[in-house]
């Protein structure tokens, strides 16, 4: 089983926090700040962190890491083991209530939005979507959460205090596109090659991230569904094992949706979970790519370097 070793738990740990003080101290940025989930990703990347402002104590410069508690109709626990977090790695802590705000938003808001939607869908033919309407509902309502801690919460507070936002997502998070747009993303990412089920829990241990936070069952506390594995279909440690098994094949996530009818079987796991899986990563490969920018030159224009004023 696919395990890692000491030496590797202290290269990543090191590389991770020496290249964040050796980013911070090129571009004179003197905070890092992480919103505290209570969840594995963002204790990972407050211990990172931790280290990365001793070494910059080390070297003269000033850094300081901060912590936030953003709770929107949260569960208590979640701040509890949040603010857990933030004290075993020493970081400054700072809470920002979103409940009241979130249902006001609710409850003057998407009810009316709601209304419109439908009648556009019913317009447009948009029978799938009416279908699917009570799911969606529910997802773009954690949206509506993740981007308030964005909003109103971890960029918000950096640039108050001129500093940035540290990124929690991860691999597996990644390859299933399993985040926020313009919600749960940061400015500078230390975990994002990382894969949740068979690497983050071991680096955890490793930083001393506390033992509760490692063992809670993963849930993106968006009240979405009863955490992320009822999202997913499946936990973390067997999406790794099967995205690492079709990526080895010559699956691309970012590829065309007619490598569905050519997957590999992967042996111990049941082939309806695999494509499941392969045509999430595939369709949600969109969100990866970013902002699609057209060239100039698809449009027929000239280069800015060879334009004559």
């Amino acid at each position: 089983m696919y395990k890692l070793t000491q030496t590797q738990l202290f290269t990543v740990a090191d590389r991770a926090a020496e290249a964040l003080f050796r980013y911070c101290e090129k571009f004179g940025i003197h905070y890092v700040v992480t919103g505290s989930s209570g969840g594995l990703d963002s204790a990972v990347t407050l211990g990172l962190a931790q280290i990365a402002c001793k070494k910059a104590k080390d070297a003269g410069f000033q850094l300081t890491s901060v912590g936030l508690i953003l709770p929107c109709e949260s569960n208590p626990d979640a701040e509890r083991l949040g603010r857990e977090a933030i004290q075993k790695f020493g970081a400054e802590e700072l809470k920002i209530d979103l409940t009241s705000v979130f249902q006001q938003i609710d409850s003057m808001h998407l009810l009316g939005n709601n209304l419109q939607i439908k009648q556009l869908l019913k317009r447009t033919g948009g029978e799938a979507a009416i279908a699917e309407w009570d799911w969606s509902d529910k997802i773009a309502k954690g949206n509506i959460k993740a981007r308030l801690r964005m909003m109103l919460g971890t960029y918000h507070v950096a640039r108050m205090i001129k500093g940035i936002v540290l990124s929690t997502d991860n691999l597996s998070e990644f390859w299933m596109a399993f985040w926020t747009i313009c919600g749960d993303v940061g400015d500078y990412g230390m975990i994002q090659q990382l894969l949740k089920g068979l690497e983050l829990s071991e680096l955890a241990i490793y930083l001393g991230v506390p033992e509760e936070i490692v063992a809670a069952k993963p849930d993106d506390g968006l009240a979405i569904a009863g955490g992320d594995e009822d999202q997913l279909g499946a936990a973390y440690p067997v999406i790794d094992q099967i995205m690492i098994k079709l990526v080895q094949s010559g699956f691309d996530p970012d590829g065309e949706m007619d490598q569905l009818d050519s997957l590999p079987q992967i042996s111990g796991f049941d082939q309806d979970l695999v494509h499941g899986l392969a045509r999430r990563a595939l369709i949600g490969s969109y969100k990866r790519k970013g902002t699609v920018i057209l060239s100039r030159t698809y449009l027929g224009l000239p280069e800015v370097d060879e334009l004559n004023l």
